[in-house]
């Protein structure tokens, strides 16, 4: 290894870093603004993983969630607690919806920031494809709010209660961004199904990007990378 590439984290020395555009055998996105971290790659191969013993196929998909650029600061921004609080409401959603076929929400998410005086989201969320296969329409309905019932409005839902705003709150217009294909720019997702290694590759590569050191705001002294939980993973390193 070069000396210009570190082995450790400068700001955590628990988390190793990765400079090569292959992990275990999976692509995965290489940044020139520098590596990735090895704990949170282990992660995201876990906990992908898990989910193929859990689902007989998985539907996979990639989003950020946004603040509202006109809002200050506050000190939702300081801690975790908002993304919680988007996750309980996002598994109430779920259950509201009473599917032939119950689906466990798991996650994989890391927490960034740049030049923003907030922090933002990235998300990787992974459910029974039995019970969801697509997330819907993006846009508001006619009254400019989110009243549908598909995964992208249960989701906006989620996330302005989170925040504290009013579901039917026509303010605020796609907060969530949903991640695309890099070279067709449609909406990704996948389905996951057990020994399917294509797929899996595909997944590992999108997920990648929350693991990159870049943009994580380490002394803010809130976790920037976390996801589900399965038995045995409690040993993982993350910050």
């Amino acid at each position: 290894m070069s000396r210009h590439h570190p082995l450790r984290h400068p700001l955590n020395d628990k988390l190793r870093l990765h400079y090569d555009d292959t992990y275990r055998g999976f692509d995965v996105q290489h940044w020139t603004d520098g590596p990735l971290v090895t704990n949170y790659l282990e992660r995201v191969l876990k906990t992908l993983n898990a989910v193929t013993w859990i689902n007989h196929s998985t539907f996979v998909f990639r989003v950020d969630l946004h603040f509202p650029s006109e809002m200050p600061r506050l000190p939702m921004h300081e801690t975790n607690d908002v993304l919680a609080r988007f996750f309980e409401n996002f598994r109430n959603e779920l259950t509201q919806r009473q599917t032939k076929y119950p689906t466990q929400l798991h996650n994989l998410w890391a927490r960034e920031q740049v030049n923003s005086d907030k922090p933002h989201y990235h998300l990787m969320i992974m459910l029974n494809k039995n019970a969801y296969d697509c997330l819907g329409a993006f846009a508001p309905d006619w009254f400019g709010v989110y009243s549908f019932n598909n995964l992208y409005h249960r989701m906006m839902r989620s996330w302005l209660k989170a925040m504290g705003f009013d579901h039917d709150d026509p303010r605020f217009h796609q907060l969530i961004h949903v991640c695309q294909v890099p070279d067709t720019h449609e909406p990704w997702s996948c389905v996951l199904h057990r020994h399917d290694q294509i797929a899996m590759n595909e997944a590992v590569y999108m997920a990648s990007y929350l693991c990159k050191a870049y943009s994580k705001p380490f002394g803010q002294r809130a976790h920037v990378f976390d996801g589900s939980r399965f038995p045995k993973q409690s040993s993982l390193i993350i910050e």
